[in-house]
């Protein structure tokens, strides 16, 4: 299983399959532009510049201001994002995400979320 760092050590970026990725963050994580832009590069690395799909830990964030926000909504490489989360404040984090270039959705099960974006990579399949 490949891993990548990324955000100064404070993101983990792991291949699960081909094109699916899993992004988990650091206890009580505070994210920035920067650290958005680190991770989307990364997954670009991960994903060697194919389209991917990536599910999302959301329980150790704390703040995800609009402005970081804006840098992962805007990543013409994603094809889905699950943003996988235990209750209603994760789920207020994850709600900007409906912005987003790609089909995003909110889980509170990681088995749903996976299903969900392989459903979304077989639908990108030749």
């Amino acid at each position: 299983m490949q891993r990548l760092g990324a955000a100064d050590g404070r993101a983990t970026l792991t291949l699960l399959a081909r094109n699916l990725q899993r992004l988990e963050w650091a206890e009580r994580v505070s994210i920035s532009p920067g650290d958005a832009r680190s991770v989307l590069a990364a997954s670009r690395v991960l994903s060697k510049g194919e389209p991917y799909a990536i599910l999302v830990i959301m329980t150790s964030i704390v703040d995800l201001p609009p402005d970081a926000r804006a840098v992962f909504n805007a990543e013409p490489l994603v094809v889905a994002a699950a943003l996988l989360g235990r209750g209603p404040m994760d789920e207020v984090l994850a709600a900007g995400a409906c912005r987003a270039l790609h089909p995003t959705r909110f889980f509170l099960s990681e088995s749903s979320a996976r299903e969900w974006l392989e459903l979304s990579l077989a639908a990108r399949s030749p």
